[in-house]
C-alpha cells in the first residue's frame, strides 16, 4: 500500500491492495489521478485553434495539403484537451508518448516548432522522419504527442503509399528506430496506443495486488514502447 500511494492519491477507504477492484473506489482514483488517459482541463477551442493556425504557417509553401488541420483531429480536439494515454502518472511522465499532448500557453511556442518534412534525397541529407516509414511517401508531418524524449512521438502525417494513392492525413507513432503502423483515421491510431497503454496498466495494477514487493523490479525493466514486440497491426 506504501508503493501504491506513492504513486497516486489513495481513496481512505482504501486499506489494501484489493480494495481498489471494487467498482466506486476504482472510477474514484481513474478520476483522481487521470488513469482513463484523458487530461482533465476543459477544452479551450481558441488556444487549440491558434495551435492549428500557428502549425499551418510553418507548412511550406510549396506543400499542398487538402484540408488542415485535418478534420478528425480538430473534432477530438474539440472533445478533450489531451489525450496523454491511461496510467499511472510517473510512468505516463517518464515512459510515455502522449496521443494529443495538452497545450501549455508557455510552451505553445515550442509545440508549434514540431513541423518536419522528410529528407530523402541522393546527397544522404537525413532528418529525424527521414529512415522513419520510408516506405511511405510523405509530404509533411508534424508532432501531435510529445514525451519524455525529444526523438518521436506521435505524429500526423501528410502521405501516401504506392498500394494506396490517396494523399490524406494519416497517424503513426515512433521512438527512436521503433515506429508504429501508418494509421488511416484518428480513431486506429487511438485504438493501437490505447491498447498498448491499457495492457501496461492492468499489468501494474496486477503488480500491485499480486506481487507488491516486486513492483520497483518490473518498473525498472519497462520502457516505452509498452509493447515492444511486432504485435502492433490490430486493426
Amino acid at each position: 500500500m506504501q508503493e501504491l500511494r506513492r504513486q497516486i492519491v489513495v481513496p481512505e477507504s482504501v486499506t489494501s491492495p484489493r480494495d481498489i477492484l471494487k467498482d466506486d473506489v476504482r472510477a474514484e482514483m481513474i478520476k483522481r489521478a487521470g488513469l482513463d488517459g484523458v487530461y482533465g482541463h476543459l477544452v479551450n477551442l481558441k488556444q487549440r485553434e491558434e495551435y492549428f493556425a500557428a502549425i499551418r504557417t510553418r507548412i511550406p509553401e510549396n506543400v499542398e495539403v487538402a484540408e488542415f488541420p485535418p478534420a478528425d483531429l480538430e473534432y477530438l480536439c474539440t472533445l478533450v484537451s489531451g489525450i496523454t494515454g491511461p496510467g499511472l502518472p510517473y510512468h505516463r511522465e517518464m515512459k510515455q508518448f502522449d496521443f494529443v499532448s495538452p497545450i501549455d500557453e508557455h510552451q505553445l511556442e515550442d509545440m508549434v516548432e514540431v513541423v518536419t518534412v522528410p529528407i530523402r534525397n541522393v546527397e544522404g541529407d537525413s532528418n529525424e522522419l527521414t529512415f522513419i516509414w520510408e516506405d511511405w511517401d510523405i509530404a509533411v508531418a508534424f508532432k501531435i504527442g510529445g514525451g519524455p524524449r525529444s526523438w518521436g512521438g506521435s505524429y500526423a502525417l501528410y502521405c501516401r503509399h504506392e498500394e494506396n494513392k490517396e494523399w490524406k492525413w494519416r497517424y503513426g507513432v515512433h521512438d527512436e528506430d521503433w515506429r508504429s503502423h501508418v494509421y488511416d483515421s484518428v480513431d486506429h491510431h487511438k485504438h493501437f496506443l490505447m491498447t498498448c497503454f491499457t495492457s501496461f496498466v492492468s499489468r501494474t495494477l496486477s503488480s500491485y495486488i499480486n506481487s507488491p514487493n516486486q513492483l520497483r523490479e518490473k518498473n525498472a525493466a519497462s520502457s516505452f514502447p509498452v509493447c515492444s514486440t511486432h504485435t502492433y497491426d490490430i486493426i
